[in-house]
């Protein structure tokens, strides 16, 4: 085996298999060579495996999460041989030689899924998860950080293109940070993968989105690029993570918890949050290739990930009808990492993705719902993180959304109610839901940039671009080749 082949197997043992990021790339550049992706990209879609998972009692389930959280797990042997050259060039890897019309650089979204889908246009994340091998108390958070801040600060001086987060989130990680850290790395640079990735893979004039999400949170200052997030975006606001309530007491109650509220390391700034947020460091370097490629960049700049999704909603509507294709169909809600770009647009449905499945997602899903014209179907699908975290809402209350706002059948598709949040196998379902149902439409030609112009142009008034607004940065020329 050569090198090249070695580095990447050596690469992808260092992330996470259900990290965002990871099964982004995953999903779109399956996409992109006319594959759907099961099993988020390394395990089959199997309905009969996933009720077999899924019907463990639950104590069987829990250690069955701690198991893959410790499988998932690098070790620090490895991580320490990890640097921002090798996760750009296991991104690179993912893709095929081009020439894509259009690239999606910066944070996570699965909004930003589905339109680089639409566009047949590749991801390139600036976020990645590496789980580090560790066994962690999640209800002892200084204890975390020092575990993680002396491999942290070597791996920051050995790469001065990455920043760390050490993220640690004892509501809704907590299954898997048992068994691992979870160091969130940024990437500053492009650097030479990247760049030879944007100058030879996309064709003349091809537009360069840039995803700005201005999420931050507060975070404990270990160094120059490397911090500690305590919490993370979804049920709770970062001052109940700190502070403690009522229910979060109750919540550690019912983990079994010594403690009814956490003793977190003070934080000093806000930063670009861990998973989530971007940090504008790279944009200069984007800008610089950009015009010197000649290509236009255009930023979409969000608060939250999920703040995109109205405005793909409807641009997924707006082109099923200019293809004469009913737009009130079907509504496909996903949430998380638990996407299927494929399998959407062959049922026609319309995608909606959400962060989580916690309440604030919940809430914006029925903003959207309550002011879009009617679903005829609404189908929710739901990532199961292996217990009951704060703010997450019940299986039947997503339901119950979902059946208020179709005027035929809402319902949750690819989820074991009985066993949710514990539904081990739900990764393995939803493949396998989504093929059950009934339709069957042939892969569209990607929709072209003029296209994606004229929706927007027709939409610049509505909340949907308002909660994501699409601003050109530069207009780019079309005389460069690589």
């Amino acid at each position: 085996m050569t090198a090249g082949p070695v580095r990447r197997l050596r690469t992808a043992r260092c992330l996470c298999d259900f990290d965002s990021s990871v099964t982004s790339v995953r999903a779109v550049s399956r996409f992109l060579r006319g594959q759907d992706f099961p099993g988020l990209g390394v395990a089959p879609g199997s309905a009969r495996l996933a009720d077999l998972l899924s019907h463990l009692p639950s104590r069987a389930r829990r250690r069955a999460y701690v198991l893959v959280a410790h499988l998932q797990g690098a070790p620090v042997s490895l991580v320490r041989r990890l640097t921002g050259e090798d996760l750009a060039a296991w991104t690179a890897a993912q893709y095929g030689p081009g020439p894509y019309p259009a690239v999606f650089i910066g944070a996570g979204s699965g909004a930003a899924v589905h339109l680089a889908a639409a566009l047949g246009a590749p991801v390139l994340p600036q976020t990645y998860l590496v789980p580090v091998r560790a066994r962690i108390d999640p209800d002892r958070p200084r204890a975390a950080l020092r575990a993680g801040a002396g491999l942290g600060r070597d791996l920051v001086e050995a790469d001065p293109e990455l920043a760390l987060c050490h993220m640690h989130d004892p509501s809704q990680d907590r299954a898997m940070i048992v068994r691992f850290a979870y160091f969130r790395f940024k990437r500053l640079r492009l650097g030479a993968e990247l760049r030879r990735f944007l100058e030879q893979r996309l064709a003349p004039g091809a537009t360069v989105f840039l995803l700005d999400c201005t999420l931050r949170w507060p975070m404990t200052v270990l160094g120059d690029r490397q911090r500690f997030q305590f919490g993370a975006l979804g049920g709770m606001a970062p001052d109940e993570y700190v502070t403690g309530s009522e229910r979060l007491a109750e919540h550690l109650a019912e983990q079994g918890s010594p403690v009814r509220r956490w003793d977190a390391p003070p934080a000093d700034q806000t930063y670009p949050e861990a998973e989530w947020g971007y940090d504008d460091a790279l944009t200069p370097d984007v800008l610089a290739l950009a015009e010197r490629c000649g290509y236009p960049v255009r930023r979409v700049t969000v608060a939250e990930p999920e703040h995109l999704s109205p405005l793909v909603a409807e641009f997924y509507r707006w082109w099923y009808r200019r293809r004469g294709l009913p737009a009130d169909d079907r509504l496909l809600v996903e949430t998380y990492n638990q996407w299927e770009p494929y399998w959407t647009l062959r049922l026609g449905a319309v995608p909606f993705w959400l962060q989580f499945t916690a309440r604030p997602s919940y809430d914006w899903a029925a903003e959207y719902l309550a002011r879009a014209e009617p679903y005829r179907h609404i189908a929710v699908n739901l990532f199961s993180n292996g217990l009951r975290s704060v703010g997450q809402v019940p299986a039947e209350d997503w339901r119950g959304l979902a059946r208020r706002h179709a005027t035929v059948s809402g319902d949750l598709i690819g989820v074991d109610e009985t066993a949710y949040p514990e539904d081990l196998g739900s990764t393995l379902r939803y493949r396998p839901a989504l093929a059950d149902l009934p339709g069957r439409l042939p892969l569209p030609a990607p929709v072209t940039l003029a296209e994606l112009d004229e929706f927007l142009s027709g939409v610049r008034d509505t909340d949907a671009f308002r909660a994501a607004p699409v601003e050109r940065l530069t207009e780019g020329t079309r005389a460069w080749r690589p």
